[in-house]
C-alpha cells in the first residue's frame, strides 16, 4: 500500500489593490511529497504594460512551485491571472489567456501579448 499527502496551495483571488475589490480564494490539491514553494515578487512595468492591462507602479507577482508545478499569479486588467509555465530557452516563461510573463533572470522579465490583434510587450524590472 501507497501512503499519499496532499498538498494544499491557497491562491489570492485579487491581489493588491489600490480600488477595493472583492477577493476569491481558491484551493489547490496537489498530490505528492514536494514542499510547496511560494514567493512574491515586486515588479513595475514600462507605460506599454499598463496600456496591456497590468497596473500602474509597482505590484506583486506570486510564485507558486512544487508538486512537478510551478505558476505565477499576475494582476492583469484587475484580474489575478494564474500563469503556468511553458518550455523555453531560457528562464521561466509562463503562459495565461493570450499573455506571456517570461522571467530571464539577469536579462530581465517581458509581459507579452499576441492574440487577438497586434503584438505588444513590456518590460518590467523588479521592485526592491
Amino acid at each position: 500500500m501507497t501512503l499519499r499527502t496532499t498538498r494544499l496551495i491557497s491562491v489570492t483571488g485579487l491581489m493588491v489593490s489600490a480600488v477595493s475589490m472583492a477577493a476569491t480564494d481558491l484551493t489547490l490539491h496537489l498530490k505528492g511529497t514536494d514542499t510547496i514553494e511560494r514567493k512574491t515578487v515586486q515588479f513595475q512595468c514600462d507605460a506599454q504594460g499598463v496600456k496591456m492591462g497590468l497596473p500602474q507602479g509597482p505590484f506583486p507577482v506570486e510564485y507558486l512551485n512544487g508538486a512537478g508545478n510551478h505558476l505565477a499569479v499576475v494582476p492583469v486588467k484587475g484580474n489575478s491571472l494564474i500563469f503556468v509555465t511553458v518550455p523555453s530557452g531560457s528562464g521561466a516563461k509562463y503562459a495565461a489567456e493570450q499573455f506571456t510573463w517570461w522571467d530571464a533572470g539577469g536579462r530581465g522579465t517581458t509581459f507579452a501579448s499576441d492574440f487577438p490583434g497586434p503584438k505588444a510587450s513590456s518590460s518590467c524590472h523588479v521592485v526592491r
